[in-house]
């Protein structure tokens, strides 16, 4: 016990020296004594490891409690940082959105200026009204040239037919309307046959006029043979789609073919129409 107690009191007494030490240092520091600085850094070495201990034992606290209280504004933050990047996220899908309309509308202008058929560029202002109907609106009308029975394209190739006109606005039936008939032509050896579309599929299906010798193959071009079908004035020559599919009618005498579209027709934007109902060759 006396051991004990003589232990704990040399550690107060050394614990007491120390302190006093510090002061001294201290006070010397601020006069700014040089020949104390080796005696300041050894003691520096010494509590040192105190205090690194005591920041240890402190330093959570701290952090939680500026968790505690900091949390609000930090949540604000985060959310104010949210909303930058969506308005950022907004103004790119603008910007990109603007420049595919702008490149749409260029790519009929280029149509006009490489056709000898006098054109219109349109812009389409509805789509289909259900998922039974392949008809489109343009804002052109029998105000701006626009007759029944003319042509529609974009750069891509044929979108459809004028069949309805008001003096502002006009109805265009898609090439993938099961009635829309249409003759066609295979650019790799000329042969012609008769397609229409098949409705919800959203393709064409030429199934006469294709002999059952005749050599087709899956992404061979298909372009419009001529404007003479079901009073449509479809010029010659029109980039139509290509081979998807390649089977045999009932008996095996002819060909059937499917055709995917060229042009997009569940992405239009600007449409050019082609202003010819009579002679479009």
């Amino acid at each position: 016990m006396a051991l004990s107690t003589r232990r704990t009191g040399r550690s107060r007494f050394t614990l007491l020296v120390l302190v006093l030490a510090s002061i001294t240092l201290l006070t010397l520091d601020f006069r700014d004594s040089g020949p104390v600085q080796s005696l300041r850094d050894g003691a520096a070495a010494v509590f040192d490891p105190v205090r690194n201990a005591t920041d240890g034992v402190t330093k959570p606290i701290g952090n939680a409690w500026d968790g505690i209280f900091g949390y609000d504004d930090l949540k604000k933050e985060n959310q104010r940082l949210r909303d930058r990047v969506d308005t950022l996220e907004a103004d790119r899908s603008d910007a990109d959105v603007a420049n595919r309309e702008n490149k749409s509308l260029k790519d009929q202008l280029v149509i006009k200026q490489n056709s000898q058929i006098p054109t219109l560029a349109a812009e389409v202002v509805s789509g289909p009204l259900t998922s039974f109907d392949d008809t489109i609106s343009i804002n052109r009308g029998s105000g701006d040239g626009v007759k029944k029975g003319m042509s529609v394209r974009t750069k891509a190739g044929l979108v459809g037919r004028v069949v309805r006109v008001t003096g502002g606005r006009s109805t265009v039936q898609l090439i993938t309307d099961a009635d829309f008939r249409l003759g066609i032509q295979l650019a790799s050896n000329g042969e012609r046959g008769i397609g229409h579309g098949t409705g919800r599929a959203g393709t064409l299906e030429v199934d006469q006029g294709i002999g059952a010798d005749t050599e087709v193959h899956r992404g061979d071009r298909v372009v419009t043979a001529n404007g003479g079908l079901d009073q449509a004035a479809i010029p010659p020559a029109l980039p139509l789609g290509r081979v998807d599919r390649v089977g045999f009618n009932d008996d095996r005498s002819e060909k059937t073919l499917v055709i995917e579209p060229a042009a997009d027709l569940h992405a239009l934007t600007y449409v050019t129409v082609l202003l010819c109902d009579d002679d479009c060759s």
